[in-house]
């Protein structure tokens, strides 16, 4: 691991800069419109975890609001030489593309644009036990109606992680119209009787690539999974709740708003899971 206080290097449309040298148009549209979407990618002892899904919907995103496709060949290049060039062992990756500079402010461009990249790096502390259990804020989804595109655009979630931090809760707990949706950056899973639920992967979530990995553990340990539609009076019923992300794994709910979930620790089938995901990532070191 490099020292702390060393700048990290980014990547800047080609170049490799400092951070605290990137600079980017005032005439960018990501910086005006927030006209962009953009990736965050885990790497433990650096290896990037899950980086073709990564990618995939990393494209997919662009795909969806116009962005010409780059091939993943150059993703898969970069995440690599963002690794080495900063000398991280386990770090996040972050990557964000938008539609370009213009030479003014414009709904529209003006002009064809040529994409602005932008990618750094920043150090993760990897999780090795169970987290304790946190609570969260049951709030209404006030975000627009394509969470499935993974856009830079993050206003709604940070007025939303606001309002539950006021609560005194790690996260908000989103619903539209009493159908759990997400959180402000995380999925959601619900334990019944020993089946995990969660809310299917349309256009009122963002499907996470953690959340579609832990589908696939538990169904490898004979797990049954449920993607279907939950109300939130299912809550006050669920054995165990837990969240899912990129840079938190598996964490368990103990609390929703005054709602106790189970006895308020890690339910049996949580830690599973998060043993599972654990193991996954030390095969990953060990390849």
């Amino acid at each position: 691991m490099k020292a702390a206080n060393v700048s990290n290097l980014v990547y800047l449309n080609g170049d490799w800069v400092a951070d605290e040298n990137a600079k980017v148009s005032v005439f960018d549209r990501g910086f005006l419109f927030a006209d962009g979407v953009y990736e965050v990618v885990p790497v433990y002892q650096r290896r990037p975890f899950l980086l073709n899904l990564h990618i995939q919907r990393l494209q997919r995103s662009a795909e969806a609001i116009g962005i010409e496709s780059i091939a993943a060949e150059f993703w898969y290049q970069l995440v690599s030489d963002l690794i080495h060039r900063n000398n991280l062992d386990d770090c996040l990756v972050y990557i964000q593309l938008t539609f370009g500079a213009d030479s003014q402010r414009s709904h529209l461009p003006t002009q064809p644009l040529t994409p602005t990249i932008y990618a750094s790096v920043s150090p993760l502390q990897v999780h090795w036990n169970t987290p304790t259990p946190v609570k969260v804020a049951v709030l209404e989804d006030i975000r627009w109606h394509r969470c499935d595109i993974k856009s830079i655009s993050l206003l709604g979630n940070i007025m939303l992680k606001r309002e539950a931090a006021k609560k005194g809760a790690l996260e908000p707990l989103l619903h539209r119209n009493g159908r759990i949706t997400e959180g402000a950056s995380c999925n959601y899973f619900l334990v019944k009787q020993g089946a995990l639920y969660t809310p299917p992967a349309d256009h009122l979530i963002l499907a996470g690539i953690t959340r579609t990995w832990v589908i696939q553990l538990a169904r490898q340990l004979g797990i049954e999974v449920f993607e279907v539609v939950c109300d939130v009076n299912q809550l006050q019923h669920a054995d165990e709740v837990f969240l899912t992300s990129s840079s938190r794994e598996v964490q368990p709910v103990g609390q929703i708003d005054d709602i106790i979930v189970g006895n308020g620790q890690c339910g049996v089938i949580t830690a599973q899971i998060a043993e599972a995901f654990h193991a996954s990532k030390r095969h990953l070191i060990q390849e």
